[in-house]
């Protein structure tokens, strides 16, 4: 009974606020939240950079073969940093829920799980910095596998995103056309699941990381052994297909959680 007073008397202490200094607030909470996700990028771009290092002192004749896959991956990597950034910016400075009509809570809240969704994206940045320091160092051993051991980290490290661009879709979802806004029901019940499908995609740190793994080890194998690319492709992209599954669990979870919540109505 003391809890649920403490939440009642905390909802109407949130209500007593203007409705757009309220979603305001929200904003910056989310716009913080969604920076989370450049954790990913950094240890991935900082193990690519090492593993490249490494690479110059193994063979300084692949040098400069070893300094392009993983500068390019490096890139690939800085991905998910770069939609965070994205998010972040448009809740700062273009904000579409600031005039938005509907639930005021619901609306703050959307702004806040927009910005945690983005902490998925954590994951593919790990993964695919991984996959250029494999590369990296399969060019040293090997450059003459330095071309197809950098299509395969470029294939691996796209698929690696997938779950990225899964937090990408729901928080522009919350965004821009989220229909708990405006749906009857109990607004904390509204807001819970606004905030669940948000913390939902976090899941996708695991896939992420998990396929950039696979890519890392496929480019890998593939600069070692180049005439067995294709073979090893397959194996590579059936890995991550499976991989991949819990973040396609956590994406349908948070657009049930929006689109088809079962909870709404039921109080």
């Amino acid at each position: 009974m003391e809890n649920a007073n403490f939440i009642e008397t905390f909802l109407t202490w949130l209500m007593s606020f203007d409705k757009k200094a309220l979603i305001l607030a929200a904003s910056a909470i989310g716009a913080g939240f969604s920076m989370i996700a450049g954790i990913g990028p950094g240890i991935g771009q900082g193990y690519a950079a090492g593993k490249g290092a490494e690479a110059m002192g193994v063979n300084q004749k692949s040098g400069k073969q070893a300094t392009m896959i993983m500068l390019l991956g490096a890139g690939i990597a800085e991905t998910s940093g770069i939609l965070a950034l994205v998010i972040a910016l448009i809740l700062l400075f273009g904000n579409p829920l600031v005039n938005q009509e509907g639930n005021a809570l619901v609306i703050a809240v959307s702004a806040i799980a927009a910005g945690i969704s983005m902490i998925g994206g954590m994951g593919p940045g790990i993964g695919q910095g991984y996959a250029a320091g494999k590369g990296a160092e399969a060019v040293s051993i090997n450059p003459d596998g330095s071309r197809p051991s950098t299509l395969v980290m470029l294939l691996g490290s796209a698929v690696a995103q997938t779950s990225g661009i899964f937090s990408l879709v729901i928080a522009l979802l919350l965004m821009y056309a989220n229909p708990l806004v405006t749906t009857k029901g109990a607004a904390i019940i509204l807001a819970a699941s606004t905030l669940g499908a948000g913390i939902a995609m976090i899941a996708g740190i695991g896939p992420g990381v998990g396929q950039g793994y696979a890519a890392g080890k496929g480019t890998e194998a593939t600069g070692k052994r180049p005439q067995y690319q294709s073979s090893i492709i397959r194996t590579m992209i059936l890995g991550q297909a499976v991989a991949q599954t819990t973040g396609i669990y956590a994406l349908v979870i948070a657009l049930v959680l929006m689109f088809a919540n079962p909870l709404i109505g039921l109080l």
